[in-house]
């Protein structure tokens, strides 16, 4: 018999009209990211889809930005030609590193993906050309693919990550109607990490007044700890002007009016980038810190994890601004190690676009290492005099 919570699930998607798949031919797949970010350290990532049937009220993907046509959770995009360009685009990245999949405008293990398959094809593309990848998810689909996680974790590496914000059975039926509930994404983090992968949870977006509170991070932290993760990722709820922010709060008016007006306060500035207030912001990330030093969970990928699969000038980058949140630096992307980290990158995607050829990414390697070992790591555009001990020491350790 279902449970409360998981009766409210079912009513909401039956209520729901089916979905209309609209497939279409794409030019590109894979994204190509600027900087590999600290939390995913994706250096490529993939859309398979534009739109998601999981319906996430609070997604970004509902803004305007995102240019995704038709009814955000009922009209998806399915990219018919994605393992081809897939296949192509593979065999021309210069340069190793993960390849994530999930976030941006969708699922990848939406409902689509039991039809179309193009996850599930994407990852054994992966396992032929040796990529090491993130998968992110919200769906129990993934569960089919883990005898290809499994290879690609034998051979490089593979991990699973869950989003997971919530630990109300109710609330996850209302803001994450078409997703799984939570006990099978716990289910599967523990089954994931008994196969050996490496494990994480994405606690994103954590919800003002609904599941910001002490004790309902303690508890969620706790799950996290019982499952064996290997780390937890936290951020808060953005809200983008227009229809992303207009129809969460429409949501809210509601279900939750008495709410409202605390979120009126918080997102009133209407920033382009959909945070809230910083004094919000930055009550939540201490608050989230404290509790994950005493469940004594990492906030960030640990190093054992992606040691090897990255250009050092990469890892180095990345490892730059895991110390300085490891350190409580103030300014997060902006501290001073995260700046350092973000100079070491600049300067390699600098250089690596005047080098031609496969192996471009060895030649940036070996300046960095030139200039390391002569102690000329000075010499890279913006690159703090303060923060060059920790380079040199993160260099060593690399």
């Amino acid at each position: 018999m279902l449970d409360l919570g998981e009766q409210a699930h079912a009513g909401r998607v039956s209520d729901r009209e089916p979905a209309r798949y609209h497939e279409v031919a794409a030019k590109s797949l894979l994204r190509r990211s600027v900087m590999v970010d600290p939390f995913f350290l994706g250096r490529f990532g993939s859309n398979l889809y534009r739109g998601c049937e999981h319906g996430c009220l609070y997604c970004d993907g509902r803004a305007e930005r995102y240019y995704v046509s038709g009814t955000f959770d009922r009209d998806i995009e399915v990219k018919s030609n994605a393992l081809a360009l897939a296949e192509r685009e593979l065999a021309l990245m210069r340069e190793p590193g993960f390849l994530f999949i999930g976030g941006g405008v969708c699922d990848a293990y939406q409902p689509a993906e039991a039809r179309y398959a193009l996850a599930r094809g994407l990852l054994q593309l992966c396992r032929e050309r040796r990529v090491p990848v993130h998968v992110l998810s919200k769906s129990a689909l993934v569960d089919r693919d883990f005898d290809v996680l499994a290879a690609i974790n034998q051979e490089t590496r593979a991990v699973l990550s869950f989003s997971i914000a919530l630990c109300d059975e109710r609330q996850r039926a209302l803001f994450e109607p078409g997703a799984a509930p939570l006990k099978e994404r716990w289910r599967l983090l523990r089954r994931a990490r008994q196969a050996g992968f490496g494990t994480a949870v994405m606690a994103m977006p954590l919800l003002p007044g609904l599941s910001d509170q002490p004790d309902q991070i303690d508890a969620l932290l706790t799950r996290a700890a019982e499952a064996g993760v290997d780390f937890v990722c936290v951020g808060g709820l953005t809200l983008r002007p227009g229809r992303q922010k207009d129809g969460f709060f429409a949501v809210l008016a509601r279900e939750y009016p008495d709410l409202l007006p605390g979120y009126q306060k918080l997102y009133r500035d209407d920033r382009s980038s959909g945070a809230p207030d910083p004094r919000y912001s930055d009550r939540l990330y201490r608050r989230c810190r404290e509790l994950q030093d005493r469940h004594n969970l990492p906030g960030r990928m640990p190093q054992r994890l992606f040691h090897g699969l990255l250009p050092s000038y990469t890892e180095l980058s990345v490892l730059l601004e895991h110390r300085g949140y490891e350190r409580k630096e103030t300014g997060g992307l902006n501290g001073r190690l995260a700046r350092a980290g973000q100079a070491v990158g600049a300067w390699a995607r600098a250089r690596l676009a005047r080098v031609r050829g496969k192996n471009a990414f060895r030649e940036v390697e070996s300046e960095l290492s030139f200039l390391f070992r002569s102690q000329r790591l000075c010499e890279i555009p913006d690159l703090e005099a303060a923060a060059i001990p920790d380079v040199e020491e993160l260099l060593r350790s690399i």
